[in-house]
């Protein structure tokens, strides 16, 4: 029986179900449905009209009534109440009476208010820490056990690698980083090869190694020094986009170069005909931002100043440039500092790293060897290049024979006029998850990508000649990753999810404030996950590659003339299955003064994400400004508009595939 009403602000109801949208485990295959509807249903979760303001200022009365109405209306009394609403940190006031008034009606009830019981920002770990406070708890996800090696070595470094994102996330200025946590860490041989890396962001992990791979064409380990860093961005050097910036480090001990640090980071902004830098109608790199092949940023611990400078000067947003790229030199310092001290303590490091590369790639192989022999294809489309809308084309074979495979990409089409190209170094992204996924108990090291041949076509969308247009590359790397996950279920049907919403929405918000400074916000907007044979797919949730948090709409209503007006659950949007696919999100943001930009890189819209085994495919995804006179323009999936106060942006993503076929009476969850 359920006991525990939860009072929250109007439109943030689903905030337990949809969490951080991350995962614990990054290269976990299927993501489940949560498991919060049915511990906390949604009559039992009541939205209170009224707000207070990031500055702690009631901008909305309290519906005192309405809320007392519907806690008289639950189907039996509550035994206990946890109230959570928006900035009860900030003032309690609208808590504090809702708590007054509920046990002035009813004497003696449990009442758990967010303020006190966690009194910090983020609405999601507030509320949680609330219902949790009353006894409500939910089992933890399940997390893939750790790696199964007789060697603690590999373990031990990607803890350490753990350690360096942890100190990236929390020295971070932009949000992108510190709600987001788009970014990732890794360690490396002097050779390129990947050792270990944080558990976070496979987008970025995947891509680090092709950046390290291009550093090192420039810069070989040799001729490196203790306290050098080097800076890269460049798409053509192994770089992804040019917002993230790639650093490297060193570790040297004796004189010598024992190891590699690198970290990547989205920055806020590096210039270009948009903020953001992401630009969805760039037709070459250079009207994306600055572009920076392999350089060194330190020599012998010093900052190349005029460097920085010109990076400065380069950015909408310099502070905040320059305060990231010292969140990650700070990373890299206690990355090296660490390694060395490992490396002099422990023996044979550099023997033992390669013998857990040489593990990983055993355990892919005989992951490899187990399936049966074939050719197994699979195609979707992406919505357009950000210019028209004729769809483009991804065309993924995997060949599979004994214990390798080829990943042949060379039917994907021609590259593209509009920005959603996708340089090497970014397909690898795809492709080292496709590996991780084969072995998910080995470390995680380019060993697994020993068995792997790649074949990409030069001029292609996965493979484009200078000077192509690159920053909307997510999502199809994203489509890469679900199309391999989809040829392998060809192979094994039983053992395979359908394919997730394939979307992942890169939304870049500026404008200047009222005191003319101007602000600028990145999101990062999930959709869902696909049904599998053994259960629903999660709603919400970040899958495959993608694996950055959502942003708390306390820090973006506190950093930007923004009101976050509803996140929820876009319901029904799955698509139907013995097991559904899970559901996609809404999230509605209102301008509140003077005039902005949006710079939308959605997916979805046309091309339907697809269900398996008889399942049918997911909702599309939509977008549109509501304007505040009552017009209403409809948004393609990659757009850059204007919008003024009063106007409210709507994002809705798209719903997973469901899998197996549908009973003749299931409904939507």
């Amino acid at each position: 029986m359920h006991d525990i009403a939860l009072i929250c602000t109007q439109g943030f109801a689903d905030v337990l179900t949809l969490a951080r949208q991350n995962r614990a485990d990054p290269y976990a295959l299927h993501v489940p449905a949560s498991t919060w509807p049915e511990r906390l249903p949604p009559a039992w979760r009541i939205e209170a009209r009224g707000r207070i303001d990031a500055a702690g200022v009631e901008v909305e009365a309290l519906d005192i009534g309405g809320v007392l109405a519907a806690l008289s209306a639950l189907p039996h009394p509550p035994k206990a109440v946890a109230i959570s609403l928006l900035f009860a940190h900030r003032n309690p006031l609208h808590e504090q009476t809702l708590a007054r008034r509920i046990r002035e009606r009813w004497p003696g009830l449990r009442i758990a208010c967010s303020h006190e019981v966690l009194p910090q920002e983020g609405e999601y770990e507030r509320t949680l820490a609330t219902v949790e406070a009353l006894g409500l708890r939910v089992p933890a996800p399940d997390i893939a056990d750790a790696p199964t090696q007789a060697d603690p070595l590999p373990q031990q470094l990607e803890q350490l690698a753990d350690r360096m994102q942890q100190c990236l996330v929390a020295q971070a200025v932009s949000s992108v980083v510190r709600e987001a946590m788009d970014c990732a860490a890794a360690i490396f041989l002097p050779d390129g090869r990947l050792v270990a890396q944080a558990r976070t962001l496979p987008l970025l992990l995947g891509s680090l190694s092709p950046a390290v791979t291009g550093l090192l064409r420039a810069f070989p380990a040799s001729t490196m020094v203790d306290g050098d860093g080097y800076l890269l961005n460049d798409p053509w050097h192994g770089g992804t986009h040019l917002p993230d910036l790639t650093l490297v480090r060193p570790v040297c001990v004796g004189g010598m170069v024992v190891a590699l640090v690198a970290c990547v980071l989205h920055h806020q902004d590096v210039g270009g005909i948009t903020p953001g830098s992401v630009p969805t109608d760039a037709t070459s790199i250079q009207q994306e931002g600055l572009r920076i092949p392999p350089i060194p940023l330190y020599r012998a611990g010093v900052l190349d100043a005029p460097l920085m400078r010109l990076l400065r000067a380069n950015s909408r947003m310099p502070d905040n440039l320059e305060g990231d790229l010292a969140a990650q030199w700070a990373s890299l310092a206690q990355g090296a500092t660490e390694l060395a001290a490992l490396w002099q303590s422990e023996h044979d490091v550099a023997g033992r790293c390669v013998a857990a590369l040489a593990a990983s790639e055993a355990a892919a192989r005989a992951a490899l060897a187990a399936a049966p022999d074939g050719d197994y294809a699979f195609e979707d489309a992406l919505d357009g290049d950000g210019l028209g809308a004729a769809p483009v084309r991804v065309s993924v074979c995997i060949r599979k024979r004994g214990d390798r495979a080829e990943l042949d990409l060379t039917g994907c089409d021609d590259q593209t006029r509009g920005p959603v190209n996708a340089s090497r170094g970014a397909v690898q992204a795809a492709v080292a998850y496709f590996a991780r996924m084969l072995a998910p108990r080995a470390a995680c090291n380019d060993g697994s990508l020993a068995p792997l041949t790649l074949h990409t076509r030069h001029g292609s969308i996965v493979d484009p000649a200078f000077p192509a247009a690159v920053n909307a590359r997510t999502n199809l790397v994203k489509l890469l990753a679900n199309a391999l996950l989809g040829a392998w279920s060809r192979a094994l049907p039983e053992q395979m999810p359908a394919p997730n919403a394939g979307e992942t929405v890169v939304l870049s918000l500026g404008g200047t404030r009222m005191d003319g400074r101007p602000w600028l916000l990145t999101e990062i907007i999930a959709s869902a996950a696909g049904g599998a044979p053994w259960g629903p797919g999660g709603s919400g949730v970040s899958t495959d590659v993608g694996n950055a948090r959502n942003t708390p709409a306390e820090s973006i209503e506190a950093q930007a003339p923004l009101r976050m007006e509803r996140v929820a659950v876009r319901v029904g949007s799955g698509g139907a299955g013995r097991h559904r696919g899970g559901d996609g999100v809404v999230r509605i943001y209102r301008l509140l003064h003077g005039s902005g930009t949006i710079s939308y890189r959605g997916e979805r819209h046309g091309v339907v994400p697809q269900g398996a085994a008889g399942g049918l495919p997911g909702s599309p995804a939509a977008a549109r400004i509501e304007r505040a006179d009552g017009r209403v323009e409809t948004l393609p999936a990659k757009a850059r508009a204007q919008w003024h106060a009063g106007d409210r942006l709507v994002i809705e993503t798209a719903g997973g595939g469901g899998w197996g076929q549908p009973a003749a009476t299931q409904t939507s969850a």
